[in-house]
């Protein structure tokens, strides 16, 4: 009869090992394998447990990060060897897409210790991706490499007298889930410069190509250095702008500069 009540007590002393080793510090979640899942349209928030990996006391002098987070707060900046304490993080998702990871560094008074290294890990789920389509590549997918993806700004040079080398692609897409009824569409393109003229395509999967090349295909361009503005408007309630950025220098020593990789 007194079986029951030992194996009980055994088995609510297990749990609580088992919740102990599973307890992650420095981190908001073990790994990026298992980051939590976030929508564009909101934001990242994570409480994470801070511990002080040093055999001595430390104060936390500083905070440096590699994102523009809304909200850093770190509840203690004072830690006994071994101690924890939480640090509050939070962040945008605009303009995100897919794995996100930030490293959150915590500068200590002591300059012969190590900084505290901190990782936040999630994915964003996009309401509409925004790449830049890599010259020469078919538009279908998103393009593989990263450096592509969730484009907002786009780099020209080129000479005035080859106003056909001034061309951008620029691809958008909802994501399964995200799709508004009907499909993505460009309901309309806001643009008051003259240098450029857009027009959009929908492919067979549903994404969009908008190919983005010069207004004057005779030539030559005006010279000078345009930083121009274009308004994408589509059917999605969560985007139904989205704000680009061109940036063109037009001049005759295009070709002999080194050129930004995503300018071509």
């Amino acid at each position: 009869m007194h079986l029951r009540p030992t194996l009980l007590a055994l088995l609510v002393l297990l749990s609580a090992c088992q919740a102990r080793g599973a307890e992650v510090f420095n981190a908001n979640v073990a790994s990026a394998e298992v980051a939590p899942v976030f929508r564009e349209n909101s934001s990242f928030s994570a409480k994470i447990t801070v511990r002080n990996p040093h055999d001595r006391a430390v104060r936390v002098d500083r905070l440096d990060t590699t994102c523009s987070c809304s909200k850093l707060e770190l509840a203690s900046r004072f830690l006994l060897p071994g101690e924890t304490t939480t640090l509050e993080v939070e962040a945008a998702n605009k303009w995100r897409s897919g794995p996100q990871a930030v490293r959150i560094s915590l500068f200590l008074t002591d300059p012969d210790l190590e900084p505290v290294e901190v990782w936040c890990w999630w994915k964003v789920t996009e309401s509409v991706s925004v790449d830049a389509v890599p010259p020469g590549t078919p538009a279908l997918e998103r393009p593989a490499e990263q450096a592509w993806r969730d484009i907002y700004r786009f780099v020209a040079h080129e000479r005035p007298d080859e106003p056909q080398r001034l061309k951008k692609r620029i691809r958008l897409a909802s994501p399964p889930g995200e799709v508004p009824p009907g499909g993505l569409r460009v309901e309309g393109i806001d643009y008051k410069g003259t240098l450029w003229e857009f027009t959009p395509r929908t492919l067979e999967n549903g994404a969009i190509v908008i190919t983005a090349v010069s207004r004057d295909q005779q030539g030559p361009l005006t010279e000078g250095n345009f930083q121009e503005t274009v308004v994408i408007r589509t059917n999605h309630p969560d985007k139904p702008r989205i704000e680009l950025r061109f940036e063109a220098l037009i001049d005759t020593k295009a070709g002999r500069e080194a050129k930004d990789v995503l300018g071509e």
